[in-house]
C-alpha cells in the first residue's frame, strides 16, 4: 500500500539522520565505490577476480592518498603547529577593531583571556571532529573493498524481488544511470579539486605567504563543499595573514587572489569541464549542505551534493520521477532516440553545479 511505503521511506530516513556513525560511512563508501567501480571493472575485464580487483583498486587509492599527504606533512603540521597562534593573534585583531573605545589595560587583560577560551573553544571539537573523521574514514574504506566485491550481487538479488517487469526495468535504467554517470561526476570533481588545491598553493606560495601548500590542501579539500567551502578556506587564509602581517593592507591580498582564483574555477572552468547539462539548483544545493551539516555534521556536508547529485541523475533516470528531478536541478537525459538506453550504449549526462 502507498502509505506503508511512506512511512517505511520516512522510518528508514529517520533512523539514518540518528545514526550519524553509520550513515555517514556507509554513504561515503557507496561513493568511493562508485568512483572505484570503472577501475575495478577494467581490472576485472583482464581477468582478475573481483576480490582481488577490488583490493587492488582499494589499494591504489590509499597508496595515492599516502603519497599527497606524505608530499605536503611538512606544511600540514608547520600549519597545525601554528594553528593555536593564528588563531589568538586573529582573535587579539578582532577584538582591537572592535572594543579600540576601551582603555588599553583593560582591553589588554580581557583580551589575553578572551584569546585563551577562544583557541581552547574552536580547537575542542577540531580534534574531536578530526578524530571521528579518521575512524569514519577506516570504515568507509572497508566498507567500500565489500560493497565492490560483492555490491553487484545483491543489487542484482533487489531487482529480482521486484515482481513487475516495467518496473524492473526502470530499476535497471536507474541503477545503469547512476554507475555510469555517478563515477563519472565523481572523477571528473576529484581532478577539478586536486587541480584547484594545487593551482592554491602555487598563486599564495607565488605571494610569500607562509604554509602555502597546506593553505592548497586545505582548499582542495574544501572545494568539495559548495560555497561554503571556500568561505571556510577564505577565512583561515585570512586569519594566517593577519597572523603574519596584523591589519595591514597587504593583509587581504593573498585572500583577495584566493577568492579571484575560487570564481574563476566554479563559475568558468568547472562548467567548462563537466558541462551545463545537469545544474543543481542553487537553493537545492544550499538546503542539501545545511541539512547534511545538521543531520551528519561535517562529513554530511562533504556528501551532501554528491547524494543530491546522484538522486538527481536517479530521478531523470526513472521514468515516473523525472518532474522531480526538475525540482533538484535543470537538465535531464537526453533521448535522440526513444527511451533511454541501458548499459554501455547509454547516453552520458555531464554533471555541474557542484
Amino acid at each position: 500500500m502507498p502509505w506503508v511505503r511512506v512511512a517505511a521511506g520516512v522510518a528508514a530516513f529517520a533512523a539514518l539522520v540518528v545514526s550519524r556513525t553509520v550513515a555517514v560511512p556507509l554513504f561515503a563508501a557507496i561513493l568511493l565505490a562508485l568512483a572505484l567501480s570503472p577501475l575495478c571493472n577494467h581490472l576485472c575485464r583482464a581477468h582478475l577476480p573481483r576480490g582481488l580487483a577490488s583490493l587492488l583498486a582499494v589499494v591504489l587509492l590509499l597508496t595515492t592518498v599516502g603519497i599527497a599527504v606524505y608530499l605536503v606533512r611538512q606544511p600540514l603540521l608547520g600549519l597545525l603547529t601554528r594553528g593555536p597562534d593564528i588563531l589568538r593573534i586573529a582573535h587579539h585583531e578582532v577584538m582591537d577593531i572592535t572594543d579600540g573605545q576601551a582603555r588599553p589595560p583593560v582591553r589588554n587583560a580581557r583580551t589575553q583571556t578572551d584569546d585563551q577560551q577562544a583557541v581552547l573553544t574552536m580547537l575542542t571539537p577540531v580534534a574531536a571532529g578530526i578524530s571521528r573523521s579518521l575512524l569514519g574514514a577506516g570504515t568507509s574504506v572497508v566498507l567500500c573493498f565489500f560493497i565492490l566485491t560483492s555490491g553487484s550481487g545483491v543489487g542484482r538479488a533487489v531487482l529480482v524481488a521486484v515482481r513487475n517487469k516495467s518496473e524492473r526495468r526502470a530499476w535497471l535504467r536507474v541503477c545503469a544511470a547512476i554507475r555510469q554517470q555517478a563515477s563519472r561526476y565523481l572523477y571528473l570533481v576529484t581532478v577539478i579539486n586536486i587541480s584547484f588545491g594545487v593551482a592554491t598553493g602555487a598563486l599564495l606560495w607565488s605571494l610569500d605567504v607562509k604554509d602555502a601548500a597546506a593553505y592548497g590542501v586545505v582548499a582542495g579539500l574544501f572545494n568539495f563543499v559548495p560555497i561554503i567551502g571556500a568561505l571556510i578556506s577564505a577565512a583561515l587564509i585570512l586569519a594566517g595573514s593577519f597572523a603574519d602581517h596584523g591589519f595591514a593592507s597587504i593583509t587581504f591580498l593573498p585572500v583577495a587572489a584566493f577568492l579571484v582564483l575560487h570564481i574563476t574555477e566554479s563559475q568558468f572552468v568547472t562548467p567548462q569541464l563537466l558541462g551545463r547539462k545537469l545544474l543543481l539548483n542553487p537553493l537545492v544545493v544550499i538546503l542539501g549542505l545545511l541539512i547534511g551539516a545538521t543531520a551528519w555534521g561535517i562529513g554530511g556536508a562533504f556528501l551532501a551534493v554528491p547524494i543530491l547529485t546522484s538522486l538527481k541523475i536517479a530521478a531523470d533516470a526513472h521514468p515516473g520521477w523525472r518532474r522531480w528531478g526538475q525540482v533538484l536541478g535543470r537538465g535531464a537525459i537526453t533521448e535522440p532516440n526513444g527511451p533511454t538506453q541501458v548499459g554501455r550504449d547509454a547516453p552520458i549526462i555531464h554533471a555541474a553545479g557542484r
